[in-house]
């Protein structure tokens, strides 16, 4: 019997050791389980803050210098890159044929050699040489998705923009490239979808439009709108007497937070188009001698009207981007409009 009751003891004090090892066990088990969740819930966390930066601007805007710099030879160029929230890449124009390597280098940084949207204003050398450029070279392995324009035919380009002819002749030709998927001719008050952008086609080609700056005043006019943020971008061209009527027939859809300035920021579009589009901030697409408009007889001796275009963006109290001084990046987001060089 005692020996019995003496097997019972170490029988329930071995059992009571093990429930205790047991115990022990759990709670290291709980704690490790603890840890491991604590862990992954701030990796998760981490990674989602990191996914919320990459995401935060909702549209990014390049400013391309390229050629407008004193040290490629300050000449007037009128180009810009643009990203929606997901990647999708958009060009504007792209500038002169020596911009060709400049952007190049945007697209397969930024769009791994693909464009979704390019917009041509109009086409002159100024706005689509690098473009043209970039459709005749055979090794450059460019795709351009979606080609938006508005062109009048190639004879009103010869008998009424003489001297805008020959490149208008080779961008009107080079429309059939294997590069471009989609050519779209675009009409006035369309509205076209790029991931978070809308774009507005506020003004298109007329060949009724000859008593004025024609191939300038041909320019086609639209509107980017980062509709997720409500921040927009309108581009100009090189609008000028005749789009300015125009454009003022329905000013409302002007407003916009930053513009391009028309015909590189002189003799373009009148006043009253600004005071309508209200800027935050003003893009001038031009070398220094033109900003200060300066032909080499010192500031303000020139022709153009580029200082008096500069006391309007004053008036209006608006920054200016100066292409000139070297790329930008123009940032629409929640917080705002960024500005980085």
């Amino acid at each position: 019997m005692k020996e019995l009751i003496e097997t019972n003891i170490d029988y329930n004090n071995h059992f009571n050791r093990g429930t205790k090892m047991k115990k022990k066990e759990l709670y290291i088990v709980i704690i490790v389980l603890l840890i491991i969740s604590l862990l992954v819930s701030y990796l998760l966390y981490t990674h989602k803050n990191e996914i919320s930066e990459l995401q935060k601007d909702s549209m990014k805007i390049y400013v391309i210098a390229g050629s407008t710099l004193q040290e490629y030879g300050g000449v007037i160029s009128c180009g810009y890159v643009i990203t929606t929230k997901n990647n999708e890449l958009i060009v504007v124009d792209g500038g002169i044929d020596a911009d060709k390597q400049f952007l190049v280098e945007y697209i397969k940084r930024l769009g791994n050699g693909t464009v979704s949207h390019w917009y041509i204003t109009h086409p002159h050398q100024d706005h689509v040489g690098a473009l043209i450029q970039i459709l005749q070279d055979d090794e450059c392995d460019i795709t351009i998705e979606n080609l938006y324009y508005s062109f009048n035919s190639l004879e009103w380009y010869k008998e009424y923009d003489e001297r805008g002819f020959e490149t208008e002749q080779k961008m009107l030709n080079l429309l059939d490239s294997k590069k471009i998927k989609n050519k779209i001719s675009c009409t006035k008050n369309q509205e076209i979808y790029m991931d978070n952008v809308r774009c507005d086609i506020l003004k298109i080609a007329d060949p009724e439009m000859i008593n004025t700056d024609n191939g300038n005043d041909s320019s086609m006019c639209f509107k980017m709108t980062a509709t997720d943020v409500n921040k927009s971008i309108i581009f100009l061209g090189d609008a000028y007497y005749y789009a300015s009527i125009e454009l003022l027939n329905d000013p409302q859809k002007l407003k916009a937070d930053v513009v391009q300035m028309a015909h590189h920021g002189q003799n373009g579009v009148s006043k009253d188009v600004y005071i309508a589009i209200a800027p935050k901030v003003c893009c001038f697409n031009c070398p220094m001698w033109l900003y200060n408009n300066n032909p080499g007889s010192g500031y303000n001796s020139g022709r153009w009207k580029s200082i008096e275009v500069q006391n309007w963006v004053q008036e209006l109290r608006a920054q200016c981007v100066l292409s000139f001084l070297g790329d930008r990046i123009i940032k629409f987001n929640q917080n705002g409009i960024e500005i980085e060089a």
